[in-house]
């Protein structure tokens, strides 16, 4: 899953790189969500645990790799006789030997808890005094030639027997490495609902400075009418200098939402993994906040089916069971080690001596009867540690990490109910708080447009219509706090059921505009 995923952020860094070629970024949820997941530093980090966890199962799955094991020795010795010894009338100066010794063999620990090796050793002795082992006169330099070839399979009986100890370390890391992909998982799942905050803080910000726009564009158009108002003696000159207050005022709050607008950009630029000057080459929201019918949203929501969701999706939850079953193997193995070691190995050898100097009496030991030789056998090796303070120490450290891990599972559990509970809570007053600021904002629309046209006709002062202008531009506002409350709860639900970030058949995390404007079913 990994590697497909990695090439997944391949293809989409290049795609991303000729983005940011262009003068502006289009700002859609679903393309700044792949870029999150192709450039966020925290997913990079994520990815990198993913690793670590594979060269960790690699590491314990060395412990079943064939090990070929050579030796190479030349020995050499010069021996000056004793006077007495009778070989000085045969050798002139000194007793001169030599010796050299190959062996080869190959070792394999299976995962029954058996153990073969297979091991050839060569041996090649020969020196000056011309009369071999049998006393015939040969010459000097005459070779020995020694060849011995064994076999033999050890099978633990009591440490390191039984169902599936061999393989405990290395099951552990795979469920660990199972548990890393998850977590990651999830931990990047947490990574895309922040920049899906951050993405309805833009648009928040991006509709708050076209309000205040309008809002000043309104004023700026009681101006006028006042103007026209006071020219024509229906209104004093007065009142021109509260309209002019006003405006002023409304052009400090478009000024202060110009600067809400570059922070909270540069802060979606953040959270995706964006440089500075990538950020500010991001360019107007495309995507606009979900509607209660779009999103599915029911009243009476069945807060029980969406814990079951929770507990269905939530990697987390996978992870950390995945985690408890590597601890329940390694308190297996723990406990095994408390055992003595008896291991009984069986073992058959075969070789053979020749005489004579080249190549191919040395190859005659395996062919030639004379000299040849076989074996069979077997041996029960014990060891026994008196305290065994290592053994016991380890199964008390595993029995700790498996109680607590326990204790983390059960917390787990009892944290993602809450938050689930929490998350529909919010999203359910969310959708109240939307409802009742759309009413209002209805109604003080209705009620400007309404005094407007009275003071046009005199019917009513100017205060009254600075009055409900800003009645009008509060509720714009409150909606569209409420919108954006209501969208980020649709995120936070998302995330807590485990649904935002969810991974296809073919591995590769799929990104759709249905993760940001429905609640999961």
């Amino acid at each position: 899953m990994k590697y497909k995923f990695l090439l997944f952020n391949l293809i989409l860094f290049f795609g991303i790189s000729k983005t940011f070629g262009q003068a502006t970024i289009p700002v859609d949820i679903v393309k700044l969500s792949e870029i999150t997941l192709a450039k966020n530093p925290t997913i990079k980090r994520n990815l990198l645990s993913v690793t670590n966890a594979e060269g960790s199962l690699q590491i314990q799955e060395s412990a079943f790799d064939y090990q070929l094991i050579s030796a190479l020795s030349l020995g050499r010795n010069s021996l000056n006789l004793f006077e007495v010894d009778p070989r000085n009338e045969f050798i002139t100066d000194q007793l001169k030997s030599k010796n050299t010794g190959v062996s080869v063999g190959l070792q394999k620990a299976f995962r029954s808890s058996l153990r073969a090796n297979i091991s050839v050793d060569y041996t090649n002795a020969n020196d000056n005094f011309p009369f071999n082992r049998f006393n015939q006169d040969v010459g000097a330099y005459f070779q020995d030639h020694t060849v011995s070839s064994t076999f033999s399979l050890t099978q633990p009986l009591l440490r390191g027997r039984g169902n599936g100890i061999a393989t405990a370390l290395e099951r552990a890391s795979q469920l660990n490495l199972e548990s890393t992909n998850e977590n990651v998982e999830f931990a990047n799942s947490f990574e895309l609902s922040q920049m899906g905050a951050f993405y309805w803080q833009y648009v928040a910000a991006y509709k708050r400075l076209k309000i205040f726009k309008e809002n000043e564009a309104r004023v700026r158009r009681v101006l006028e009418i006042t103007q026209e108002l006071v020219k024509a003696d229906k209104r004093p000159a007065g009142d021109l200098a509260q309209v002019q207050a006003d405006l002023a005022n409304q052009e400090r709050q478009t000024k202060v939402a110009e600067q809400t607008l570059y922070a909270t950009k540069l802060n979606l630029g953040r959270s995706i993994g964006l440089s500075e000057e990538e950020s500010k080459q991001l360019g107007n929201p495309t995507d606009g906040f979900p509607t209660i019918v779009e999103s599915g949203y029911t009243k009476n929501i069945n807060k029980a089916m969406f814990i079951n969701i929770a507990q269905n999706n939530r990697k987390d939850i996978f992870a950390s069971k995945k985690s408890q079953e590597a601890l329940e193997l390694q308190l297996s193995l723990s406990e095994n080690n408390k055992k003595p070691q008896l291991d009984l190995t069986g073992f058959v050898n075969y070789g053979g001596a020749t005489m004579g100097n080249g190549l191919g009496r040395a190859l005659e030991t395996f062919s030639q009867k004379e000299g040849s030789n076989i074996g069979y056998g077997i041996s029960l090796n014990l060891t026994f540690p008196i305290n065994n303070n290592l053994a016991k120490g380890t199964y008390i450290q595993n029995e700790v990490a498996l109680k607590d891990q326990q204790i983390a599972n059960d917390n787990l559990q009892r944290n993602i109910d809450l938050n689930v509970s929490i998350a529909l809570n919010n999203l359910e007053n969310s959708v109240q708080v939307l409802e009742k600021a759309q009413q209002s904002l209805n109604f003080y629309q209705e009620v400007y447009n309404n005094e407007q046209i009275k003071f046009k006709n005199g019917l009513t002062i100017l205060l009254n219509l600075i009055q409900f202008q800003e009645r009008l531009t509060f509720a714009e506002l409150e909606y569209l706090q409420a919108h954006q409350q209501f969208a980020s709860a649709i995120i936070n639900l998302r995330y807590e059921t485990g649904t935002l970030l969810v991974a296809n058949k073919n591995g590769l995390a799929g990104i759709s505009k249905d993760l940001f404007y429905t609640i999961p079913k």
